[in-house]
């Protein structure tokens, strides 16, 4: 959306180029939450996925726990010293968690732009603009295939189900922590192949002059 600033009616000559010429523009952009395996989870549900999980982000792990790994099994992830007594944990190849059950982290980001144009000639003009992008600097935590690290021995985005032979669930054991099961640890732009400058990524502001002709 763009609005083009009433230009006063005193602004004529050389005020023309100090009041004249203004246009405020924002891009408001809302995604809702996208499913995060793109195949089944190989895993079987054991618990409540959701059980102490607040998604709050962590800035000193740099990671948000999304999913309870202690909530799954890996069925096929057996101590070869212990026989698997869980009957959760039990099952076939594929366990019995459906194929797009869980939805990883929403996006949501404004923009918002400020231009000042500075007639030349008659068909020439210099726009001088300035940019601010994710305005209120609003967390965007990679969603979609592949977002959130789920999956057990067989599955095709590798294991990162660390089995507890204790309890017989999952655990974010790997080290660092937060690289383990059922956390976010990317931001919107840079799983997307655009880190940085532009959407989905902290707070940001952009300059530049463009000739219009």
């Amino acid at each position: 959306m763009t609005y083009t600033v009433p230009k006063p009616k005193w602004s004529e000559g050389w005020k023309n180029y100090i009041f004249g010429g203004w246009q405020l523009s924002t891009l408001m952009n809302f995604h809702a939450r996208q499913p995060f395996d793109e195949t089944r989870f190989y895993l079987n549900l054991v618990g409540n996925p959701f059980a102490g999980v607040n998604h709050a982000f962590s800035a000193s792990g740099g990671a948000t726990l999304w999913v309870n790994p202690t909530a799954f099994c890996d069925p096929n992830a057996i101590d070869p010293n212990t026989k698997l007594t869980d009957p959760g944990c039990v099952g076939s190849t594929y366990g019995n968690v459906s194929r797009n059950k869980y939805y990883g982290p929403g996006y949501g980001s404004v923009d918002f732009s400020i231009f000042k144009n500075i007639p030349i000639k008659e068909r020439v003009t210099i726009q001088l603009r300035t940019e601010f992008f994710n305005l209120y600097d609003r967390i965007n935590l990679a969603s979609g295939v592949g977002a959130v690290s789920v999956g057990g021995v067989y599955a095709i985005n590798f294991n990162t189900c660390q089995e507890d032979f204790t309890t017989h669930r999952c655990a974010a054991t790997t080290s660092p922590a937060y690289s383990g099961f059922g956390y976010v640890t990317d931001t919107f732009g840079d799983f997307n192949g655009a880190p940085g400058i532009r959407p989905g990524e902290a707070f940001n502001t952009q300059p530049a002059i463009n000739l219009i002709f």
